[in-house]
């Protein structure tokens, strides 16, 4: 019997085993099929890679203005500037007030009148439990111009703090100019290393031969196999310099550090054709940052009068209403009206201290702008200089390069001939290598000299394109 149920059992085990669901069996992968990421797996870097982008300079200058983090910063402190107005300007409302309390004493409030036949009565003038509710409206009428000087003066705020954030967009636009720049400097200086390899290379295919045939020592082979290494370090180096630079440029513009990015030639780049003397007062006239100075020593005066207006009398009107649980009162609501003043006569001289410290920043600020001024100037001039410079060295470097591959040839054909050194083609090699370098610098030299030209006279915010970026008021 016991073998009986313990088949039955095991029946229905394998029974219950048969209609349980399965998993469905994974398809298998091709081994040629590569694994998709997962959405976890799809990093900033795999989505970067997947999407290049082609960028001019005012499209680099457009995504900084955007998202640019310090940019950001910079405009949130105009807001911040903004609810300070309102903060001032409530200053000029009533303030209402309401109150709402209940007290519990042990015993009510009694007082007593002294006289008669039992020497005094006491009679109560509170309940000892009972609720109190009182609404003022309070308005200053006069303090001394208190009120208006630090309105006025949160204006004045909020106007500087526009114009350093325009100073900041300006500084960004053009840490942006020069990484667009350097980027494209780099990317040059990589051609040059490529095609210094590729003169090494012919020069080492040209030792090989002549060795070969035995006109020459294995002592030019050996030469130029190290000059061709010391070639592909730098081509190494001026890779990773790209790479470098790009990252750079993409923290600036708000693109992922490994987002890969092409840019392209900017010729519409142009710096105004001025004199020395007419540029440093131009910049003088429009740099943010010396306006913004000019504005906070206004502001500053403002705030020495708001101070000062605490040596004085504070006139005020207050109207409002009174009501307290009370059985011993005829009226337990009342309305009230008052008309006074408030004058602080003696704060340890606080105020006289107050103000003294205000009178000392504004000197403070009036040095600080004369720092300014004479930086915009020097400003002014160094950028002028630059763009002379560049400009000449342009000059000299290009005819310099056409020397520079007409000596190698020379010196190529004479070491072919038999009638020059190994020696002297890697010279000329090198020194071709070195003018092109000099050309190159010279050349980007003379774009950032341009955007640094702009920048000085503050007006490197318009390289944006139209209706963007006028943060200054």
């Amino acid at each position: 019997m016991n073998r009986q149920v313990l088949v039955i059992l095991v029946g229905m085990w394998l029974f219950w085993l048969g209609l349980a669901p399965q998993a469905p069996a994974e398809a298998p992968r091709s081994q040629t099929e590569p694994a998709s990421p997962t959405p976890a797996e799809a990093t900033p870097q795999t989505r970067a890679e997947a999407a290049p982008m082609s960028l001019n300079l005012k499209e680099a200058l457009r995504l900084a203005w955007k998202a640019n983090p310090d940019l950001r910063v910079s405009r949130l402190e105009v807001l911040i500037a903004d609810q300070e107005i309102v903060r001032a300007r409530s200053a000029f409302l009533p303030k209402v007030r309401s109150e709402v309390n209940q007290t519990i004493y042990d015993l009510g409030t009694l007082i007593q009148v002294k006289g008669g036949p039992a020497g005094g009565v006491s009679f109560p003038t509170t309940n000892n439990n009972f609720w109190t509710s009182r609404v003022t409206v309070d308005q200053t009428v006069f303090n001394f111009w208190g009120n208006s000087s630090r309105y006025q003066a949160a204006i004045l705020g909020k106007v500087a703090t526009r114009l350093d954030t325009a100073q900041t967009q300006n500084n960004i636009f053009l840490m942006v100019c020069q990484g667009y720049f350097r980027v494209l400097r780099g990317e040059k200086l990589v051609q040059v290393a490529r095609q210094e390899i590729e003169q090494l290379s012919d020069q080492l295919y040209d030792a090989q031969n002549l060795y070969e045939f035995g006109l020459t020592t294995y002592n030019d082979v050996l030469q130029a196999e190290v000059a061709l290494a010391d070639a592909k370090q730098r081509l190494i180096t001026a890779k990773n310099d790209v790479i470098n630079a790009k990252s750079a440029l993409n923290k600036l513009i708000g693109l992922p550090i490994p987002a890969p990015i092409t840019l392209a030639e900017e010729s519409e780049l142009a710096a105004p054709q001025l004199k020395l003397a007419a540029a440093a007062d131009l910049a003088l006239d429009q740099r943010p940052d010396l306006r913004a100075a000019t504005q906070r020593i206004e502001q500053g005066e403002k705030q020495v009068t708001q101070v000062r207006s605490q040596h004085f009398p504070r006139f005020y009107a207050q109207a409002g209403h009174f009501w307290q649980q009370n059985d011993a009162w005829v009226h337990d609501s009342q309305w009230f009206a008052i008309l006074g003043f408030q004058w602080n006569l003696f704060t340890g001289l606080d105020t006289h201290a107050q103000v003294r410290q205000a009178q000392e920043k504004v000197e403070q600020l009036k040095i600080r702008r004369q720092d300014i001024s004479d930086q915009v100037r020097l400003d002014v001039q160094d950028a002028y200089l630059a763009l002379q410079e560049t400009a000449e060295r342009i000059q000299v470097t290009e005819k310099a390069v056409a020397q520079g591959k007409e000596n190698l040839r020379l010196n190529r054909e004479r070491y072919q001939e038999q009638v020059g050194t190994a020696t002297e083609v890697v010279d000329a090699s090198t020194l071709l290598t070195r003018t092109r370098v000099n050309y190159f610098n010279a050349t980007y030299d003379h774009q950032l000299a341009k955007a640094q030209f702009l920048w000085a006279l503050g007006a490197i915010n318009n390289l944006l394109p139209e209706g963007e970026g006028k943060n200054a008021p």
